[in-house]
């Protein structure tokens, strides 16, 4: 939905209807420091229990925000000229999405969409698999930011194929739009 300048108060109310709309969560677009980083989790966390009872599926949410939330702080390559990164928590009917972008480097696309596309063409237990190397690996290299076992995770917690998209911004950089899905689980009594 193309939007005038926000100076104009209507634009306001067309936003507000549009995330409405759209039954988003949350959404916070802005600069990712540890501090906003955890007010934006305790925001999701609270908007979450008006959303869902307790259970998997409130679960699930949380730790999927987490993982997102956490590739952004620690693997965005923010600059001067793109300081932000988007956070995004939405409902359509019984599926739930978490959806982030930010700012990389254009040098680590290539090998970005050769983890997501590994990642989206195994099944349950390949994701176990290849979870389990990744911790490995991980341990060896005594690498504490290992982007690809916080992407796993997130597949295997989804239970879906995670969607994603590489808009470059200018030569050095693009803008890394990611989308975890998952539906709403029946909670036992």
């Amino acid at each position: 939905m193309p939007f005038d300048k926000i100076s104009d108060l209507k634009t306001v109310y067309e936003l507000h209807k549009a995330m409405e709309d759209n039954q988003v969560i949350i959404a916070y677009e802005g600069e990712f420091t540890s501090n906003i980083t955890q007010s934006v989790l305790l925001l999701a966390e609270k908007n979450l229990d008006q959303k869902l009872d307790k259970g998997q599926t409130k679960r699930r949410a949380f730790n999927i925000a987490v993982e997102c939330l956490q590739n952004i702080s620690t693997h965005s390559d923010r600059n001067e000229e793109f300081p932000n990164s988007i956070f995004i928590i939405g409902q359509e009917g019984n599926e739930f999405y978490i959806s982030s972008g930010n700012t990389i480097k254009a040098s680590k696309v290539e090998n970005l969409q050769r983890k997501l596309d590994q990642i989206n063409n195994l099944d349950g237990d390949g994701l176990k698999q290849l979870h389990m190397q990744a911790i490995k690996e991980s341990m060896k290299l005594q690498e504490s930011n290992n982007a690809g076992l916080g992407l796993i995770s997130i597949a295997r917690k989804s239970g879906k194929k995670l969607d994603y998209q590489f808009v470059p911004v200018d030569h050095d950089n693009s803008f890394f739009s990611f989308q975890a899905k998952f539906f709403k689980q029946e909670e036992s009594l």
